[in-house]
Parts: structure tokens; C-alpha cells; sequence
């Protein structure tokens, strides 16, 4: 099988770009502490600058009443802000 210089090229690129999306994600991650509620069928973290509906964490429930550090990238929907959980951890003092 010949491999040609364009082949190798295009596979270069497209790695490098895989690399350079995954290390954006990674950057973007913030950590926020608060309380975690429900509010109807939503759960929220309620911490001292704003509420964040919680997204993506299978914890949420459990956490419910309690304080949490969560880690993830933050991004705003129809002037709410969503946290897209990447870590979640309960606050103990």
C-alpha cells in the first residue's frame, strides 16, 4: 500500500485538531461552589453570584440539600446559566 504525502498530510491535520479541540474543552472548566436544589424538575446549584442548572451529572440527585464543588464548562441558554458537570464533590467544613 503506497501512502502518499497528501494522505499523511490530512492525517496530520486532522490529529492536530482533535488535539486543539480537547485542550479548549479542558480550559474552559470552571469550578463553582454552592447548594444543590430542586427547583420543579430541574437541579440547580445555587451559589453566591448565580444559579446554574446542573447538566450531565448522574450525583445530582443524590446531592440534593448539600454543599458541592462542581468542575465543568459553564454556557448560557435563553438567559440561563448551565453547567455541563465534568466533576462533582461534596463540601465538607
Amino acid at each position: 500500500m503506497k501512502i502518499t504525502r497528501k494522505t499523511i498530510t490530512v492525517g496530520l491535520v486532522g490529529a492536530l485538531l482533535m488535539v486543539l479541540a480537547t485542550t479548549g474543552i479542558a480550559m474552559a472548566a470552571d469550578s463553582i461552589t454552592g447548594t444543590v436544589t430542586e427547583k420543579g424538575e430541574i437541579i440547580v446549584l445555587d451559589a453566591a453570584d448565580s444559579s446554574y442548572v446542573l447538566e450531565g451529572s448522574d450525583k445530582a440527585p443524590d446531592m440534593i440539600g448539600k454543599k458541592v464543588k462542581v468542575t465543568g464548562t459553564i454556557a448560557e441558554k435563553d438567559n440561563v446559566k448551565v453547567i455541563n458537570v465534568l466533576s462533582m464533590e461534596e463540601v465538607t467544613e
